[in-house]
This record gives structure tokens, sequence and C-alpha cells, in this order.
């Protein structure tokens, strides 16, 4: 054993108040994105009652959500968590996007949803593979 050798501990984890800021920052970016959309979701029921918009892209944007939002939880509860959940999430949250059509407002909520999944994946997936390293 060298004793010179640098410490091999993951800086992140040894500080689990940091951990705890950055997953709540993700948490209140998710409720803000809730919020957003329950401000718009009279209006996506016209679109998809009317046929504006498809059924799919209303499911996949619901479910999309759902998954952030769990996603979101199970980050801070454990901050190694949640980072399968955020890719599942943006997926479903960049497709019902495209569906919702880019150009108008009420798909900003779902395009803002999509960027707090990729941050909420980019923030687990080093302290997943620091968790999965430590065994």
């Amino acid at each position: 054993m060298n004793p010179y050798a640098p410490p091999t501990a993951d800086v992140n984890m040894t500080h689990p108040t940091q951990r705890k800021k950055v997953a709540w920052l993700v948490v209140g970016l998710s409720v803000l994105q809730l919020l957003w959309l329950l401000f718009w979701l009279s209006g996506y029921w016209e679109l998809v009652r009317t046929g504006a918009a498809g059924s799919a892209t209303a499911l996949s944007g619901f479910a999309g959500c759902i998954l952030l939002y769990v996603g979101a939880a199970r980050f801070a509860a454990h901050a190694a968590r949640g980072n399968r959940l955020f890719i599942a999430a943006l997926v479903c949250l960049v497709w019902s996007g495209r569906g919702w059509d880019l150009h108008y407002p009420w798909s900003y909520p779902y395009v803002f949803g999509a960027a707090v999944a990729a941050v909420g994946w980019w923030l687990s997936r080093g302290r997943a593979a620091s968790e999965q390293i430590k065994g």
C-alpha cells in the first residue's frame, strides 16, 4: 500500500449536505414544472378533446411527467437513485414536446421538464457509478 497515493473517495460522496442541496434543487425545478403544467392543463384537455393533438402525445407527456416526479423524489431521498427514471422521462417528454408542436407556448412545460430530466440524469449518473464501484 502506497502511503503517498491520493485518496480514492469520491468528493461528492463525502459531503452529503452538498449532495442534498443539488437534489432539492432538482425537486424544486420539478415542482415548478408541475405548476407550469397545471397552468396549461385545460388547454391540453381541449387540444386532445378536439383532436388537434394526439392521445399518444398526451399519454407520453403524462408518463414523462410522472417519471420525472418519481425520479426527482428518489434522487432527493438518495442521490444515487433515479438516473434511469430521468432517462425515461427525458425520452417521453421530448417525444411529447414534439407532438405538442414546439412553436406554441403550451409545449414549453414539456421542454422545460425534459431539461430538468436531463439535468437530473447528469447529476445522478456520476453518483450512481461511484455507488456501484463502492459495492
